[in-house]
């Protein structure tokens, strides 16, 4: 079975074919399901290593992330591998491990591997190395000046998080989060929070976490700033594990169990909701598959968007709606 038997079932040139199984967006939707029916009615199963000699394409993508058992880019892995099938293409996988040398060593491995183009999840501080050339890259969760990238909009979630403690009677909220530079889009979230926190009347103050995953001295690093700051009277944390981190700490000591804070995670996680505190979720799956799309114009040669922001949502429960509700209150009683 080849390739012409294909195209006479369908009544179309073998070229149309080929386009369709390479290039699908630039054939019309008639002959595309024409094909479509011939593929399945002959069960046609193309060669994918005489595919690729033929067009000089692996129809392989690479992604690299920081960790893949950090749950954002698991799910994130997950969308983009089903992508990639939906699409005809394979994912080769790596994990830099948030290493400047290793995140290199891995773009290098999947370009020694044929990959078509590379998903780049990078940590990099000074990332110009990846700009300039013709190789197809897309950058996720991050802005790199000549790359198409996909993020959420983190400012614009920052935002959320500060009406949303200010609806909650918050007026001087804690901010925790980790040492993070300003090109990333994390960075964002915090800019907007703050920038919101003004225009609201409310005073900010932060504390810089040495870890996400939480231990001793974050711990110390928290309670500390409470005794110091008495009139803290929310929390924002800049990632839900940060947040459930904060919850955890707080039923371990019982000298804090009297404390009750209204409390904001970041990137709608499952375990905001187990932990049921509220969060500003991130469109995860939704930026796999539109950063994988945009990858296959470029290989395809076609143009793309330098930057596509995708909106976040903010979703209201028990941390902040209790105490919504009793501010309300308090309210309507002056």
């Amino acid at each position: 079975m080849t390739i012409k038997d294909v195209a006479k079932r369908a009544d179309v040139s073998t070229a149309t074919v080929s386009r369709y199984m390479n290039q699908p967006d630039i054939v019309s939707t008639k002959a595309q399901a024409r094909v479509k029916r011939a593929i399945e009615e002959l069960r046609y199963q193309p060669n994918p290593m005489a595919r690729a000699l033929q067009s000089q394409k692996s129809q392989i993508i690479g992604l690299v992330v920081p960790a893949v058992d950090y749950a954002f880019f698991s799910r994130l892995t997950d969308a983009v591998e089903r992508t990639c099938n939906r699409y005809g293409y394979k994912l080769m996988l790596c994990q830099s491990a948030g290493s400047d040398a290793r995140e290199l060593e891995m773009v290098s491995l999947l370009k020694a591997n044929k990959v078509d183009g590379i998903l780049l999840c990078s940590r990099l501080g000074d990332a110009s190395m990846y700009t300039g050339n013709d190789f197809p890259i897309v950058s996720i969760d991050r802005e790199m000046d000549g790359i198409p990238s996909v993020t959420a909009d983190n400012y614009s979630g920052g935002t959320m998080a500060a009406d949303a403690l200010y609806r909650a009677g918050c007026r001087r909220p804690l901010v925790l989060t980790t040492e993070v530079p300003e090109y990333m889009a994390m960075y964002q979230r915090q800019r907007g929070f703050e920038d919101q926190c003004m225009i609201n009347g409310m005073d900010a103050c932060a504390v810089i976490l040495r870890d996400a995953e939480f231990g001793s001295l974050e711990m110390d690093q928290i309670k500390a700033q409470i005794q110091r700051e008495p009139t803290v009277d929310g929390v924002f944390a800049l990632g839900d594990m940060i947040a459930a981190g904060y919850i955890h700490m707080m039923l371990q000591d019982t000298a804090l169990h009297h404390v009750r804070l209204p409390l904001v995670g970041f990137d709608g996680l499952d375990i905001s909701r187990l932990f049921e505190f509220s969060t500003v979720s991130q469109p995860i799956r939704e930026m796999g598959e539109h950063a994988v799309e945009l990858l296959i114009r470029r290989i395809n040669g076609l143009s793309v968007p330098e930057q596509s922001k995708l909106p976040v949502t903010y979703i209201a429960r028990r941390s902040t709606l209790s105490f919504e509700q009793r501010h309300s209150k308090g309210l309507q009683n002056v």
